[in-house]
C-alpha cells in the first residue's frame, strides 16, 4: 500500500513538473528580455553585451529550471555567450532562484572580441526550459540540456538587431611629440631687410603700419650701410611670400609681385652702392664699373608662396593655447585646399592669426650672404631624396620636419638614424612618426633606441606612452604620460584623457579636456555623454574640418533625428574618403535612413 502511495505522489510531481513546463513554454512571450542599451554597443574594441529580464508572476515553475545562453550571429559564424540559469524555488543546485508567486528580475553581461563585419551582426535568445530537482551544472551548451536533461525549446527573443561601434572613432594618435630642429637657415646671411604688404596686395606703401613698425626704409638703408663698409656679398637673395589663409594660385602671384617690387629697392640701392664705389675707386668709367661688380655677385628671386615653415615657426613661438594642435593639424593635412580652409577656420577661433601672425608673413625679404648661403627648402628636399648623405644631420632633419608627407618624413628620419646613431631626436622623430602610421613594432624599435639614448626626456616619454596606448596597456600608457608631463612634456596632458575615453569615464575625460575647447576628442566624450547639441557646437569649432569630424557630426545629427544635417555631414565625409560609404552603410547609428534613397544613393558602392 505504502509504495502505490509513493508511485501516486512521485507521478503527480512528474505530472504536475510537466505541466509546469509546458505553461512556462506556452507562455514565454510574457517574459520581457531588454539590451541596455538596444542595439549592444563596443568598449575599446570589445561588443559588450548587457540585458535585463523580467518574469511576470506565477510563471516561473517552482520544480523547473531554465536555461539562457545569448548566441551573436554574424557572418563569420555563431558565438555562443557564457550560459545562464534560472531555477524554481524548488530546484537546487546553481542558479538565480525565481519566486513563482512574485516573479522576478534578473540581469546579464558578457563580452567578446569584436571585429569588423560584426555591425550587421544579430544577438539572440532561445531560452531552454527542463523539469530538474537540481540544474543541470555540467552544462555548458543549449543542446546539452536538451539531450541530458529533456529540455525544450522555447521560442527565440531577438536581444539586439547590429552592434553600435561607435566607442572606436575615439581619436587615439593624440599628440606625438617631435623634437626639436637645430637647423638655423640664417646662418651664412650678415643682414637681411623685410618690406611689408597689405594681405592680398604688392602694393609697396612705406606708410603702411608693418613697414613703419619695423622701419622697413630704415632696413633697407641699413643693407646699403653694410655693403660700403663690408664690400658686396657674394650672394643675394630675395624671395618673395604671403600668409597662408589665402588661396594658392593666388598667392604664388602675390608672392612674385612682392619679390618683383623687392628686387626693384635693391636694384635701387645697389646701383646708389656701386656708384658710391666706382668714384671711391676713381673709375673712369662708372657705368662700366658697376657691369663689372654686378658680374661678380649671384642674384637669385624666388616666388615662395605661402610662408607654411614660418607661420609653424610662429605658432609655436606664440602664446596661443591650443599651438600644439594647430602645427599638428597644419602638418598633418596634405590636402593643400583642406588646409588653407583650415587655417581660415582657425583664424576665426584664435585672433592671434590675424593680428600677430599672419601680418609677418606677408613681405619679400632682402639677404645678403658674405659666406656660402644656406641651401633653401626646394634644394634641401632635392638633396634629400637624391643624396640624403650630402646633408648634414641638422640639415636632413629640418628637411624631414617641414615635409607634410609623413611617409616621406619617416624616410628621411630614418636615415638620420642609420647614419647618426648618436643622435637621439632622430630616434625619437622616427618612433613618433611611425606610430602615427599605425606601425608599432617600427614604432617600438626606434623609441627604444631614443629612451636608451635618453631615458628622462619627454617627448621620447610620451611617445612611448601613445605607443602603449596603441597597443592598450593602458597602465603603461599612463605610466609614461604622467612622467612626461613630470618631466615638462605638455603633449602628454593632452593625451591622458584618451585613457578614460578608451575605458568608457566619458565625464572623467571631459573635466581633463575642459582646456581643449574645440578638440575632437571633447566632442567625442560629449557625445558618448549624450550631450549631443554641446557635441555639434564643439565639432563646429574644431580647426580641421576634417573626414572624423564630419561623421561624427552625422552620426550626432542622425541622434536628433536630423535628417537634412546628418546626410550633408556624411556626404562631406564620404567626399575625403570613399571608404566612409561602406562604414556608414553598416552602421546602426543611421538605421532610420537605410531605407532612405537618398541614405543608399550616398553609400553606394561604385562597383555594385
Amino acid at each position: 500500500m505504502k509504495r502505490t502511495l509513493w508511485i501516486i505522489l512521485l507521478a503527480g510531481i512528474l505530472l504536475s513538473s510537466c505541466t509546469g513546463l509546458k505553461k512556462m513554454q506556452s507562455n514565454a512571450s510574457k517574459v520581457r528580455y531588454a539590451a541596455n542599451p538596444n542595439p549592444i554597443e563596443t568598449m575599446d574594441e570589445k561588443v559588450v553585451v548587457k540585458f535585463t529580464g523580467q518574469i511576470p508572476e506565477k510563471y516561473f515553475a517552482k520544480n523547473c529550471a531554465m536555461f539562457l545562453q545569448p548566441v551573436f550571429h554574424w557572418e563569420g559564424g555563431d558565438i555562443p555567450l557564457e550560459p545562464l540559469t534560472l531555477k524554481g524555488e524548488n530546484v537546487g543546485g546553481d542558479g538565480t532562484t525565481i519566486n513563482y508567486k512574485l516573479g522576478g528580475r534578473f540581469t546579464y553581461s558578457d563580452m567578446f572580441d569584436f571585429k569588423p563585419g560584426m555591425e550587421t551582426g544579430r544577438l539572440t535568445l532561445t531560452p531552454v526550459g527542463y523539469a530538474a530537482s537540481n540544474t543541470n551544472e555540467d552544462a555548458r551548451f543549449a543542446d546539452e540540456v536538451i539531450r541530458d536533461s529533456k529540455g525544450r525549446e522555447f521560442n527565440r527573443v531577438l536581444l539586439s538587431d547590429g552592434v553600435n561601434n561607435t566607442s572606436s572613432w575615439v581619436d587615439i594618435k593624440g599628440n606625438i611629440s617631435i623634437s626639436p630642429v637645430n637647423y638655423n637657415k640664417a646662418q651664412g646671411i650678415v643682414e637681411t631687410a623685410d618690406i611689408y604688404f597689405e594681405g592680398g596686395t604688392s602694393i609697396l606703401d612705406w606708410g603702411f603700419a608693418m613697414n613703419q613698425k619695423f622701419d622697413a626704409e630704415g632696413q633697407l638703408q641699413h643693407l646699403k650701410r653694410v655693403m660700403l663698409e663690408q664690400g658686396l656679398p657674394k650672394q643675394i637673395s630675395i624671395t618673395g611670400w604671403a600668409s597662408p589663409e589665402g588661396e594658392e594660385t593666388a598667392n604664388v602671384g602675390v608672392s612674385k609681385n612682392r619679390a618683383d617690387i623687392a628686387t626693384e629697392q635693391l636694384n635701387r640701392i645697389l646701383d646708389e652702392v656701386l656708384t658710391i664705389m666706382a668714384r671711391r675707386a676713381k673709375a673712369k668709367d662708372i657705368e662700366y664699373y658697376k657691369y663689372e661688380q654686378r658680374k661678380q655677385m649671384i642674384i637669385t628671386t624666388r616666388a615662395s608662396g605661402e610662408d607654411w615653415v614660418h607661420f609653424v615657426v610662429m605658432v609655436e613661438q606664440s602664446e596661443i593655447q591650443d599651438k600644439h594642435a594647430i602645427v599638428n593639424i597644419v602638418e598633418t593635412q596634405q590636402n593643400l585646399i583642406k588646409r588653407e580652409q583650415m587655417i581660415r577656420n582657425m583664424a576665426e577661433v584664435y585672433g592671434e592669426l590675424n593680428d600677430d601672425i599672419f601680418p609677418n608673413l606677408r613681405r619679400a625679404q632682402i639677404a645678403l650672404y658674405y659666406s656660402e648661403a644656406r641651401k633653401t627648402d626646394a634644394e634641401l628636399a632635392k638633396q634629400a631624396s637624391i643624396n640624403p648623405a650630402r646633408l648634414s644631420f641638422d640639415e636632413l632633419m629640418y628637411t624631414a620636419y617641414i615635409n607634410y608627407n609623413y611617409d616621406t618624413k619617416l624616410k628621411y628620419y630614418k636615415w638620420a638614424t642609420e647614419n647618426h646613431p648618436q643622435e637621439w631626436a632622430a630616434w625619437n622623430n622616427a618612433g613618433a612618426v611611425a606610430f602615427y602610421l599605425d606601425d608599432y613594432d617600427e614604432a617600438e624599435r626606434y623609441l627604444k633606441v631614443a629612451r636608451d639614448l635618453n631615458p628622462h626626456n619627454p617627448d621620447v616619454l610620451n611617445n612611448t606612452g601613445l605607443l602603449m596606448l596603441g597597443r592598450k596597456d593602458y597602465t603603461l600608457a599612463k605610466y609614461y604620460f604622467e612622467e612626461a608631463q613630470r618631466q615638462g612634456s605638455t603633449d602628454a596632458g593632452v593625451n591622458i584623457p584618451i585613457l578614460n575615453l578608451k575605458r568608457g569615464n566619458y565625464s572623467e575625460a571631459q573635466k581633463e579636456l575642459k582646456g581643449n575647447t574645440c578638440s575632437y576628442n571633447l566632442a567625442f566624450a560629449q557625445l558618448m555623454a549624450e550631450e549631443t547639441g554641446t557635441a555639434i557646437r564643439t565639432l563646429d569649432c574644431c580647426l580641421d574640418q576634417n573626414k572624423d569630424v564630419n561623421y561624427l557630426r552625422a552620426i550626432a545629427y542622425a541622434r536628433l533625428g536630423d535628417k537634412t544635417n546628418c546626410l550633408k555631414n556624411l556626404q562631406a565625409s564620404i567626399d575625403e574618403d570613399y571608404e566612409y560609404k561602406r562604414k556608414a552603410a553598416v552602421d546602426v547609428e543611421f538605421r532610420e535612413y537605410w531605407d532612405d534613397e537618398q541614405f543608399k544613393y550616398i553609400v553606394k558602392l561604385y562597383n555594385d
